[in-house]
């Protein structure tokens, strides 16, 4: 399909990748209240959500899934969730394993490819009678989200999902890991060190002797945190093979159901390898838009006006251009 820059544009006041970035991600207060919802996992584990209920019997229902440090309550997931209830639909929003207000079972935590957790999420919901699915994601959850398209192939529309749509996705983790470390962007990878590093320490304590926290204090970057702590707690052999198999940008091409990949041109996330323009334009089922402005899941026009929630829906059909 044709690769567009979409009709985004940022406000003439708030220049830069970094700013719209991180002003949308301060300014947004959201409070919204959902059905708590417990997910039995095949390996003993649980994962937790929300649900929120349309009152029409038969509305699709819009799975979500967060970014990195993210949860359920993030913004622009409460945001995507707001705007999709007005419209008559119902939302899933999922915290990845370890995210949210309640730790999981098992040391496992999350990963960007755990797209064997969605699929449980997945089957929860056909199983309680939601025949119609859509699939959210934003950052991280938007490359566990294609990666399990393009596992599923044709399977996906056969259980039930109808479209997806996706914003800010790291395709390419590695290229994504060593662009967080550059020194502009110092303060998003402080920011996610640290995170990452409390959540560790918390499931140091929920299962002592399991993780040695005497190497967690040397820990300085993503990369060392998954090299040393995310990759053989979920299977792989070191970060490098974690992001080899879990990069969701070898999955794009098995994909089958109407797909939307938005991503800012100015995202300072990101380099040339997360933009799939070539993989797009002879991809039969998906759309890659890349705004010249935007930042990373920002896409903010203004008090009131969250270009990106429009941007979804409209892909879902169910609200006009």
């Amino acid at each position: 399909m044709p690769v567009n820059d979409a009709d985004y544009r940022a406000p003439t006041w708030l220049p830069g990748g970094h700013l719209q970035t991180l002003v949308p991600r301060y300014i947004r207060r959201l409070t919204l209240t959902g059905e708590p919802v417990d997910i039995d996992l095949p390996d003993g584990d649980q994962l937790h959500a929300e649900l929120y209920r349309s009152p029409e019997p038969d509305a699709p229902l819009l799975i979500l899934s967060h970014g990195l440090e993210g949860s359920a309550r993030s913004g622009y997931i409460l945001g995507t969730t707001r705007a999709a209830l007005a419209r008559g639909w119902s939302v899933l929003a999922w915290n990845l394993r370890s995210c949210g207000d309640q730790l999981n079972r098992t040391p496992r935590i999350y990963h960007s490819g755990c797209s064997d957790d969605l699929d449980a999420v997945i089957s929860w919901a056909t199983g309680a009678g939601f025949p119609r699915l859509h699939l959210g994601g934003f950052s991280l959850g938007g490359n566990v989200t294609l990666k399990w398209l393009g596992e599923q192939g044709e399977a996906a529309r056969e259980r039930g999902v109808e479209a997806a749509a996706t914003a800010s996705v790291p395709l390419d983790l590695l290229a994504c890991v060593l662009t967080l470390e550059r020194p502009g962007n110092w303060l998003y990878h402080k920011h996610f060190v640290r995170s990452m590093k409390r959540r560790l320490k918390a499931k140091a304590a929920q299962f002592p002797g399991h993780f040695d926290l005497q190497r967690l204090k040397q820990m300085k970057t993503l990369w060392a945190l998954d090299e040393h702590y995310t990759a053989p707690l979920n299977g792989f052999r070191d970060a490098a093979d974690y992001y080899a198999r879990c990069s969701s940008r070898f999955f794009l091409r098995d994909i089958c159901v109407p797909t939307l990949l938005v991503t800012a041109r100015n995202d300072p996330f990101f380099n040339d390898r997360c933009f799939p323009t070539e993989e797009a334009e002879a991809h039969d089922h998906l759309i890659f838009e890349a705004p010249r402005t935007g930042g990373h899941v920002g896409f903010w026009q203004g008090p009131g006006d969250w270009w990106l929630e429009r941007r979804f829906l409209q892909h879902f059909g169910r609200e006009k251009p």
